[in-house]
Formats: C-alpha cells, structure tokens, sequence
C-alpha cells in the first residue's frame, strides 16, 4: 500500500520537534524518541519499508511504519517514521548514520534495520530484521535482564544491540533446538557491526 504523507516544512534551527500533548504517557515517549531524529519536513517515497507496534498498555498497542524520506541522500540517509502512539498521528526523520547499534533506541533501530534491510545489507528473512532483533531482545529480557520491550518506556533507552544479540547466539548455543536463532543472532550482530565501520 502507498501511502502519501505531506508534513509541513519547519524552518526552525536545529532539530524541530512536536509540541506536548499534555498526556504524560504520550509526552514521555514522544520527548526522548531519538537523538537522530526531527520533527519530519520530508514526504515518503513509495510503500512502507516495515511495520512494528509498540505496545501503550496490557491490551493495546499502536503501530510505527517506515518509509524511505524524499530527503535522504547518499551522505545523509534519512527513514520518515510515521507513529501513531497514543493515537495522534506523528512523522518523524531519523537520520541514519546517527544511530549508532551499540547505544541506540528500539525506535532508532527499527529505522536503521527497515532502511539496512531496503539496501540489502541484511538477512531480512520474512518479516525484517527489526522483527529479528525484537524477538532477541524479548527472549533477552527474559533471560539476562535486557529491557523490557512490552514497555513502552523502553522504547526511548538508549542500549548495546551487538551486545544483546552477541550474549543471544551465546545462550541459543546451549540449547540444541535453537543453534538456528544462535547462528541468526551472529548474522545479524555482524551485519550491525559492518554498517558502522
């Protein structure tokens, strides 16, 4: 599905970003969503790269897309998020080659893998990476303490995804039936690794 989504320009300095709502649910995880990102001045280019949800509460979640930004360039690569958590519809850029994998947001990672996957840089398998990495970092929470990603207020905390991943394939390893996912979690460390060399 194509999906045009035409935001205003700001010509602000620096980065723009959206006003409170007023909702310190929804203020608390718009205020911090990235550091690579702006208020979005950009329209999408063609059909939604990803989709993801990040959930608000026990029985509700709401739904982030992807998309490739008229702005982007070779030097700048920039992904248009377009989130509607809380259920106001908001647009952002997140420029790319800002997020780093060793000390970046859930959000900015669902950027950087829908925009690696797009370029061929990733194993996206059948859903994309982003859903790779969420479900290793689900099983990590579980297993060694890492974030929690059914929490909403996780999605702005800044962590070590090579890390996570690398500790992954380690614990994978010590279960026969899941020397796939181990094998997986390795890919996809190493994939991570490679963009920001």
């Amino acid at each position: 599905m194509n999906i045009a989504m035409n935001c205003s320009t700001d010509n602000m300095l620096g980065r723009a970003q959206y006003e409170k709502t007023g909702n310190n649910k929804i203020d608390a995880f718009y205020e911090d969503l990235s550091s690579a990102s702006e208020k979005s001045t950009s329209h999408a280019v063609g059909n939604a790269l990803a989709l993801t949800a990040i959930p608000y509460n026990d029985s509700l979640s709401y739904g982030i897309l992807a998309f490739n930004s008229d702005r982007s360039t070779e030097e700048d690569p920039i992904i248009k998020i377009s989130c509607n958590y809380g259920g106001q519809q908001r647009y952002y850029d997140v420029h790319v080659n800002e997020v780093n994998p060793r000390n970046a947001s859930a959000v900015e990672m669902f950027a950087l893998c829908s925009y690696m996957d797009e370029k061929g840089m990733t194993d996206r398998g059948t859903f994309g990476s982003y859903a790779k990495l969420h479900a290793m970092g689900s099983n990590a929470s579980m297993i060694n303490g890492f974030i929690d990603l059914d929490d909403s207020s996780n999605y702005n905390v800044k962590v070590d995804w090579i890390k996570m991943l690398k500790e992954m394939a380690n614990e994978y390893l010590k279960v026969p039936e899941t020397y796939a996912q181990s094998l997986a979690a390795n890919k996809l460390a190493d994939e991570l690794m490679d963009y920001i060399k």
